[in-house]
């Protein structure tokens, strides 16, 4: 599997324990635990972000077979 399929799931799964966790608190967005969370998911977005560009950059650089 990819990294970037990876990142996929692994944002999808945060993105929902994120979303139950508000659930939780209440709506309490500055909650230190939804903080957290949502800070990892960030990181998580970027990631996929810059390796979804590096991937985007090498395919742009392959030759074509026309």
């Amino acid at each position: 599997m990819s990294e970037l399929r990876q990142l996929q799931m692994e944002i999808e799964q945060v993105r929902t324990r994120l979303h139950e966790l508000v659930t939780v608190k209440r709506g309490h967005f500055i909650d230190p635990e939804v903080t957290e969370l949502s800070e990892y998911l960030d990181s998580l977005i970027v990631k996929y972000e810059k390796n979804k560009s590096a991937f985007n950059s090498l395919e742009n650089k392959k030759p074509s077979n026309s």
